[in-house]
């Protein structure tokens, strides 16, 4: 019988080792873990994407721009306009100027969007910039100064078919269902504008009344 070098013994040792490792380290416990995570927590494993109809628009996790947004909640202002390609925020520091004339612009959007608004029911959060530029969360409270903006222009949207007044009620209870605490018993409440705004479009499509290139 011939005798392996013992050089070359621990090398195919090796070679085996690092092959059952790959395996299992990079196939067998991802996958079993994914398979649990995936009943505990359904559609979380795959990136909790947005699905309409059959068709996959994006992800819960990820703000997006949409299309007539005066229909929709806005998220946080967005440095890279929600270009899902990257992310990123302002480059200056919390007080620099650039810093500052960003929260000033958007302060302006927000209240040409949402007319007759108070300036102080506004929550710092919707008019500073998120660190990625993709954050889909909203304080509670800028969910609610929202609404009856979505409300009036979705009745118009609806011929009157379906008053204000209704409309601002269903709302509030999409903002209320979706409600979350950030820290349990002392964390403050936040909202997912991906949520809301996916409610909004079903809501569309029920009535049967949806946006020309809405989806797109």
């Amino acid at each position: 019988m011939v005798k392996l070098n013992p050089f070359l013994k621990i090398m195919r040792s090796s070679a085996i080792m690092a092959v059952v490792m790959i395996l299992l380290l990079g196939f067998v416990i991802p996958s079993i873990t994914a398979e649990i995570a995936e009943h505990i927590d359904p559609g979380s494993t795959m990136g909790s994407p947005v699905e309409i109809n059959g068709t996959i628009y994006g992800s819960y996790l990820l703000a997006e721009a949409f299309n007539n947004s005066s229909l929709f909640f806005q998220a946080r202002p967005s440095v890279i306009s929600y270009n899902l390609t990257e992310s990123g925020s302002c480059t200056g520091s919390g007080d620099s100027l650039q810093s500052l004339n960003f929260t000033l612009n958007a302060l302006k959007e927000f209240e040409s969007k949402n007319p007759g608004v108070n300036l102080s029911s506004i929550p710092f959060a919707m008019i500073a910039y998120s660190a990625s530029g993709l954050d889909p969360n909203i304080p509670i409270e800028g969910a609610y100064i929202q609404i009856p903006r979505i409300a009036s222009n979705l009745s118009i949207l609806f011929n009157g078919t379906i008053p204000v007044s209704v409309l601002e009620s269903d709302l509030m209870q999409y903002v209320n269902s979706s409600e979350q605490q950030n820290f349990p018993i002392f964390g403050s409440y936040y909202t997912n504008t991906m949520v809301l705004n996916v409610d909004i479009i079903n809501l569309m499509i029920k009535n049967k009344v949806v946006p020309k290139s809405l989806l797109d």
